[in-house]
């Protein structure tokens, strides 16, 4: 029964269908081939990357903005704090980091 279950969830997919252009179609068509892989492999090794790099972007633009704190930007990306604020700083962008997180923090290591 266990070889069952992780035998489903290690195959288990959904079809997902997109509309692409000339343009998209052709970028999948060299990644499939550069990386010697079918297209629906490409599709998903770049899905994967694409979408990671894109919450990360939106992250780094909501904590930019103030719409968030550290915490909730690495929440966003999926990352852990620290990798993410090391993520911010490759980027050049700032720390927000004020008092009153830094007492949340505090009050969250007593």
């Amino acid at each position: 029964m266990i070889f069952i279950t992780l035998y489903y969830i290690s195959t288990h997919m959904e079809n997902v269908t997109a509309r692409m252009g000339d343009e998209e179609i052709d970028l999948v068509e060299k990644l499939a081939e550069e990386r010697d892989e079918n297209r629906s492999e490409a599709v998903r090794a770049a899905v994967r990357r694409g979408a990671r790099e894109e919450l990360l972007r939106v992250a780094i633009e909501r904590y930019r903005d103030g719409a968030v704190g550290m915490r909730g930007a690495a929440e966003i990306a999926g990352l852990s704090v620290t990798e993410m604020m090391r993520e911010a700083n490759e980027r050049g962008v700032l720390s927000n980091y004020d008092e009153s997180e830094l007492a949340d923090d505090v009050d969250a290591l007593r």
